[in-house]
């Protein structure tokens, strides 16, 4: 009994050196490092980067549709122009031989008219001769002293009298088409001369002379280009190029702010003009023209200077916001037993614009849209009395058994119902305030909780920059601290 007793206690001791020895070698325990920073109310500005030319709005290449030597030219790189000015003159004197020519044709013409004119009159005295003699020759045949044959030559003369006559008439008709045709000729041949003379389309200025006194233009299938004109240098042109990635994000209208390597440091400020279809593919890189107008002051900036452009796509003043790295975050590994998923956020919980998360609630949302719109106290009221009455409709057609509108038919419900309230400029901009929201997406951020246990908190944000990015709704405050990071490692 006292060997088994001895037996038991040796493997007590043994149990417990072996428990001390693993303690002993074994690691510290491992501890949680969560990096975290805070929600904070911020402006968010993004922007699609995009190269361009510039150049001007309007560019008028003009040539010459006729072949001779320049005799003579008015203007001169950078002159500037008037419309109709005369700016270039071709040697006329080919042109000018040929419009007398033409006017020489034109004499001939007309004196054959008048000499067929002149035959006429014989051949209608003629033939007055002959309706007399006929008309006497046919009286005697009636009371039986002419012949036969007097009234049958009498009757051959009559009838030739009257074939002579059309025949005149005829001649008349052709010599006045020939006059025509020769007339036209003419006028061909002097707009061929007045084209001697090269003239400006449009007020502006010479960007480029193509040719000097005394050389040689040939058009013979295409016009020789003589001068490039630009018009008004005081508002620019940039023909952007923007990727295919980014061209869902501008619409026209928007903002853009751009440099020229000529003038570092300073900024200009444009806005997109036209947001052209055609796509253009260069080495499978495909591209969209996106046009930005914008004023050139003082006519610093000179056609064919290259700009680097930000087109402003979001800009949001004074709204929540969470860093970038926060909205990545997701727990992984052993972090996951440390993880609390949470409900989807309640509608209209949302924090944006505001700093203590109420700006949602109530009458929050109207009151941001009357200082959006600059709504007068009258438009504010009526609005109200619009959205509730388009909203009671509505609750009574889904309680009815009607289907629940999607997100587009409440879009278009709320149009419906400040149509008669806004103004066009006001329904205008409501609409790109429509379009603003409609890029918001859901997202998830995570908060570290005082027992040590990592929260979700799922919100919908918006517009976001390199740094930060929008909080639109969601259950989060301004000043919570939301997780960047978090990693297990040795206490």
């Amino acid at each position: 009994m006292n060997r088994w007793w001895i037996g038991g206690a040796v493997a007590v001791l043994v149990l417990i050196a072996a428990g001390w020895y693993v303690l002993a070698r074994s690691e510290p325990a491992a501890a949680l490092t969560i990096d975290s920073e805070p929600a904070e109310i911020a402006d968010i500005r993004r922007s699609v980067a995009a190269t361009g030319s510039v150049r001007a709005r309007v560019t008028v290449e003009v040539g010459s549709q006729l072949s001779g030597q320049v005799a003579e030219l008015n203007v001169d790189f950078n002159s500037p122009v008037e419309a109709g000015q005369v700016i270039a003159r071709i040697d006329p004197q080919t042109f000018e031989t040929r419009v007398s020519e033409a006017e020489a044709s034109v004499a001939t013409a007309q004196a054959q008219i008048s000499l067929q004119q002149a035959g006429l009159q014989r051949v209608n005295a003629n033939l007055r001769v002959a309706e007399e003699e006929f008309s006497r020759i046919e009286s005697l045949r009636d009371r039986g002293i002419a012949s036969a044959a007097a009234f049958e030559a009498a009757e051959a003369a009559l009838e030739s009298a009257r074939s002579e006559r059309a025949v005149a008439l005829a001649q008349i008709e052709n010599a006045r088409a020939t006059l025509q045709q020769r007339e036209a000729t003419l006028a061909g041949a002097r707009i061929d001369l007045e084209r001697t003379v090269i003239r400006s389309p449009i007020d502006g200025v010479v960007i480029n002379r193509e040719v000097d006194i005394g050389q040689t233009v040939a058009a013979s299938l295409s016009a020789p280009i003589l001068f490039t004109i630009a018009q008004d240098l005081s508002v620019i042109q940039i023909d952007a190029q923007v990727d295919e990635s980014d061209i869902g994000q501008i619409r026209e209208n928007q903002s853009a702010t751009f440099s020229v390597d000529a003038f570092p440091g300073q900024d200009y400020e444009g806005r997109v003009d036209q947001v052209r279809l055609a796509a253009t593919n260069e080495a499978n890189v495909v591209t969209y023209t996106v046009v930005i107008t914008a004023d050139n002051p003082g006519q610093r900036l000179l056609p064919g200077m290259t700009a680097n452009i930000d087109i402003v796509t979001g800009e949001r003043s004074d709204v929540l916001t969470v860093p970038n790295s926060a909205l990545r975050f997701r727990p992984s590994g052993a972090l996951e037993a440390l993880a609390r998923p949470a409900e989807a956020p309640e509608a209209g919980r949302g924090q944006r614009g505001g700093r203590n998360g109420a700006a949602g609630r109530g009458g929050g949302r109207l009151d941001r849209l009357a200082e959006q719109l600059d709504l007068t106290d009258s438009q504010r009221e009526a609005a109200q009395r619009a959205i509730r009455s388009a909203f009671s409709q509505l609750q009574g057609q889904v309680q009815a058994g009607g289907q629940r509108p999607d997100r587009n038919a409440m879009n278009q419900l709320m149009v419906d119902a400040l149509r008669d309230v806004l103004t066009p400029e006001q329904m205008a901009r409501y609409r790109e305030i429509q379009a603003e929201s409609a890029e918001t997406r859901a997202a998830s951020v995570w908060i570290e909780t005082g027992d040590g246990f990592l929260e979700e908190r799922r919100l919908r944000v918006g517009v976001g920059d390199s740094r930060r990015t929008e909080v639109v709704a969601g259950r989060l405050e301004e000043g919570e601290a939301v997780v960047t990071r978090a990693r297990m490692s040795g206490g």
